[in-house]
């Protein structure tokens, strides 16, 4: 017999896939877990869009009754339903271990979840680091948030916080409490000028990002959950115009941030090209003579850095610039020997 975990997506029944579709009416029993994030549904809904009748899963049942699952799948086909992606929440890659341990075949159902949802900021994925939660304040103090965000920046990555939420209780963390909870802490971790986009009901219909100051963001409204925050590291500069451009982030919020690009890249691998050179270079035994056809050479060496600029300027500037420098280097050198007479 199998168990299968199928991923809902984001945001209701209409995200199921037609394989998640098909694998939840295959089963023999189909199971909800509907606590571990918000949807914009219920078991009814979801049970008329499968055509199967769909039993809610409490947290207790789940977690604290997992092995009569187990038993059950032993037995038959047995389907759970889950909100984002399956296997988003360490609670189902657990039973997944537990499944395959009792030698209990297992099928995922992959979908949709915020961590690539995220994406819609235009932030890069391959450049988040850790994920963390920020809990409830009754919860604890947001140290383990504030310590990721300082080890992830340290490394120029950004950071997905994760609000916490309390589905059978009815409540969650807002944005505007949340950024609130970590100002409190007045670190330098995070403080009322760090840029931070909030994310609000992200691939619902009326889904939100903005990206600003904190201080500036904590005072807006965003409506229902579920919500969370991307604190950013290093910005590659198409990063910085996609804040512009899909979250509304003010200039002046970006004013002073380190950002990567095509420039920065050229200035990190000349930089260490050229330390290396002088840090490898032999003098040649003095004095040694220059005959004019290897000055000749040199100034024509410069002359093709200069026809590659002109060649670049339109669609490569950075690499123009680089070729430009080149050139420049090779002529001040000759002025600088006493070879060539010019003025700057």
């Amino acid at each position: 017999m199998t168990l299968t975990i199928i991923s809902i997506g984001l945001t209701d029944e209409q995200d199921l896939s037609q394989r998640a579709t098909q694998a939840a009416r295959d089963c023999d029993t189909l199971y909800a877990e509907l606590y571990t994030t918000i949807l914009n549904t219920d078991v009814n809904r979801i049970s008329d869009a499968i055509g199967r009748t769909v039993v809610p899963l409490p947290r207790s049942s789940y977690e604290e009754d997992s092995a009569r699952l187990l038993d059950e799948a032993e037995e038959k086909d047995v389907g759970i339903l889950v909100g984002g992606d399956a296997l988003s929440a360490t609670t189902h890659i657990s039973l997944l271990i537990d499944a395959r341990k009792r030698g209990i075949e297992t099928r995922i159902i992959h979908g949709s979840s915020i961590l690539t949802a995220i994406a819609e900021t235009g932030l890069s994925l391959y450049k988040f680091g850790r994920t963390v939660t920020l809990p409830l304040p009754e919860k604890g103090p947001p140290d383990t948030v504030l310590r990721t965000l300082r080890e992830n920046r340290e490394h120029g990555l950004h950071t997905l916080v994760l609000l916490d939420l309390d589905t059978e209780a009815g409540r969650h963390l807002p944005i505007p409490q949340a950024i609130a909870l970590l100002l409190e802490s007045q670190t330098e971790d995070y403080a009322a000028d760090t840029l931070t986009i909030t994310l609000a009901r992200i691939g619902w219909g009326d889904g939100a990002i903005r990206a600003g100051r904190a201080s500036e963001l904590a005072g807006l409204n965003y409506g229902g959950p579920p919500h969370a925050l991307i604190v950013p590291g290093t910005l590659h500069f198409l990063e910085e115009e996609a804040l512009r451009t899909l979250a509304g982030c003010p200039d002046d919020a970006l004013k002073g941030r380190r950002t990567t690009g095509e420039v920065q890249r050229l200035i990190e691998k000349y930089l260490d090209s050229c330390r290396n050179a002088v840090d490898e270079l032999e003098y040649r035994e003095l004095p040694r003579s220059l005959s004019s056809e290897e000055v000749k050479a040199l100034i024509e060496h410069a002359v093709r850095y200069l026809d590659d600029a002109e060649y670049y300027a339109e669609d490569k500037r950075a690499t123009a610039l680089a070729s430009v420098s080149y050139a420049e280097g090779i002529l001040d050198a000759l002025r600088l020997l006493g070879l060539v007479e010019f003025e700057w």
